[in-house]
């Protein structure tokens, strides 16, 4: 077999794995793709080749397909399962068209028929080498964009983050802010928030959902709040305050929470607050264990600190005689559970 004018030589030397069972048929292949340029490897048989793709990293085999003991259908995809990027051009007798077919279909770029045209052979591995790398190139593509958009997300929903705990840090400190200044209605929302999540964790919650009920019962009074501000209440498509009744305020509160996605849960506490365990609260009739446990235990934690905190002078209740008095509303406004739960926090001190 001669040699033709050697093709030019790739800008790199790509290594080439060349399998035949018949020697001079392999010699010559190789003399010529190394004349080309190409480094080049030799195998006798599938076994060799498997051995060969271990021990070297190549870019392409040619491989012919009638081999004994493997043939070139079975090592096709034995060789791509141990490199998936491995440019594979089989070589078959005239008339074996279906088995050169079945190549393709199991991952082969191309095949030659047998004898080669060694003209044919390099512009085809070429041609099998460029789309290799273009298909590793848009691979390694897909993976940066991947990573970028990945990277942006983080960063966005960091952002995103930091905004909505600005937003309820400023919602704190309005409702702070606009408390009553009489004794037993300063800090309401602090003694709130604390006694509700010592009531939470004696439940069994989560820290998460403890956290979650602690802000709940932080900002229970923003819908009352809101009502006293107007930007607030214009920001949140409220009517005006002559024609807004008690029990908007809880929707109103909702309103404003509604921008912040990863507040979902202190949003649904300060919404439903005032529903009651047997259905007849607002502002949905939700009944029983339908209701929120975080609402249910701010409810049952307000109720208690307004008795024992906020009434006028001389009328404010003990701790055990505020107990007494939900005890008795156990399983009509309040959950059970809940007020047996805060029973053993207020006996803790």
């Amino acid at each position: 077999m001669s040699l033709p004018a050697p093709l030019a030589a790739p800008a790199t030397a790509a290594r080439v794995l060349v399998v035949d069972d018949d020697a001079a048929v392999r010699s010559a292949l190789a003399k010529y793709l190394g004349h080309t340029g190409y480094e080049v490897f030799e195998a006798g048989d599938g076994a060799e080749a498997l051995e060969a793709l271990q021990r070297h990293r190549v870019a392409a085999m040619v491989c012919d397909i009638r081999m004994p003991r493997m043939p070139g259908t079975e090592l096709l995809p034995r060789a791509i399962a141990a490199d998936p990027d491995l440019a594979i051009l089989m070589l078959t007798a005239v008339g074996d068209a279906e088995s050169a077919i079945e190549c393709l279909k199991l991952g082969a770029l191309d095949y030659l028929i047998k004898p080669v045209n060694l003209d044919e052979l390099g512009h085809a591995l070429q041609y099998a080498l460029r789309k290799r790398q273009l298909e590793i190139d848009r691979r390694e593509l897909e993976e940066w964009l991947a990573r970028e958009v990945a990277n942006k997300t983080r960063q966005l929903e960091e952002q995103s983050r930091q905004v909505e705990l600005l937003a309820i840090s400023v919602l704190t400190a309005l409702v702070d802010a606009i408390e009553p200044r009489e004794p037993g209605h300063r800090n309401h929302s602090v003694r709130v928030a604390n006694v509700s999540a010592h009531v939470a964790a004696g439940l069994g919650l989560t820290s998460l959902d403890i956290e979650v009920v602690r802000l709940g019962a932080r900002l229970h009074d923003l819908g009352r709040v809101a009502l006293k501000d107007e930007g607030l209440r214009r920001a949140s498509g409220a009517q005006p305050p002559e024609l807004v009744g008690a029990t908007d305020a809880p929707v109103l509160a909702a309103a404003i929470l509604e921008p912040l996605v990863q507040y979902r849960g202190v949003r649904e506490i300060v919404r439903l607050q005032h529903e009651r365990w047997d259905g007849k609260g607002y502002p949905q009739g939700l009944r029983g264990e339908a209701i929120p446990i975080g609402a249910r235990i701010v409810a049952a934690v307000v109720l208690y600190d307004q008795l024992t905190e906020g009434a006028t002078a001389g009328q404010a209740l003990r701790p055990a005689q505020a107990m007494e008095n939900l005890t008795g509303l156990a399983g009509t406004l309040l959950d059970p559970a809940v007020v047996a739960a805060l029973e053993r926090v207020v006996v803790k001190g």
